[in-house]
């Protein structure tokens, strides 16, 4: 067991150094939360982290991702297992659902890195996609892109520029990025983006199709940009990314 009374601030700092990590709970807006994931040798375990700030101050609390009962973070509670103390201190936080990268290589994104947080029947647990531009050499793919667990070196990337969110730039321009379910010939969705979409920051989203890394490796035959466009379920990224953001 371990104090509880620097975790409080820990759990602030999380909140307020990750914003992309944050997500409103029901609504409400005086209560949020995060995902942490937690590496444990080859082992990977995921923790939600929840913040109330109604009655004018903060309460912390986590809990195991997809459970309901959950440890209060309190001062006034004296101590707390330092496994609990580990997931807050150590874990690393995961974008939101939805939430959107890319991997700028020059003055171009040379891959999108898609999150997904809610849990559904192909996402039971948290998990993020690389998808490379098709055409484009290896050499340019991020250098994470077979790595299996998220690490701290994510955020490094983000810091340093060369890992970029993308959310409001497609959110800001309609009609320019969707996502194609393709996973009946592909195995997996992708994004086709069809015209070519610079930043205020000066990096490009260029026109192409954005598959799963695995799918390019394998050398499958890919659908054209057309054929992707032409699909009447492609979903618009401009409208989801715009209510993810809200």
């Amino acid at each position: 067991m371990m104090r509880t009374s620097s975790l409080p601030d820990a759990c602030d700092q999380l909140f307020s150094a990750y914003p992309l990590t944050v997500t409103v709970v029901n609504r409400h807006p005086a209560i949020s939360s995060m995902v942490l994931m937690l590496q444990d040798g080859e082992d990977e375990r995921f923790l939600v982290l929840s913040q109330d700030r109604r009655e004018d101050k903060r309460r912390y609390s986590l809990r195991p991702w997809r459970a309901t009962e959950s440890v209060d973070i309190d001062p006034n509670d004296g101590a707390v297992s330092e496994e609990i103390a580990n997931a807050v201190t150590n874990g690393v936080p995961v974008p939101c659902d939805g939430a959107m990268f890319g991997w700028r290589h020059g003055d171009d994104v040379s891959a999108l890195v898609a999150f997904f947080t809610t849990y559904a029947p192909e996402t039971p647990e948290p998990s993020w996609t690389v998808m490379p531009r098709a055409g484009i050499p290896e050499a340019q793919w991020p250098p994470f892109t077979d790595e299996c667990h998220l690490g701290h070196w994510f955020w490094d990337h983000y810091r340093a520029g060369h890992a970029v969110s993308v959310g409001g730039l497609i959110a800001a321009n309609p009609g320019t990025a969707f996502w194609v379910d393709t996973r009946a010939v592909l195995g997996s969705g992708c994004c086709a983006v069809a015209c070519d979409v610079r930043s205020l920051d000066g990096y490009a989203l260029r026109r192409g199709r954005y598959v799963y890394c695995q799918v390019l490796r394998s050398g499958s035959s890919l659908p054209s940009l057309e054929v992707l466009l032409a699909d009447t379920d492609k979903i618009d990224l401009a409208s989801r990314l715009s209510r993810s953001a809200r």
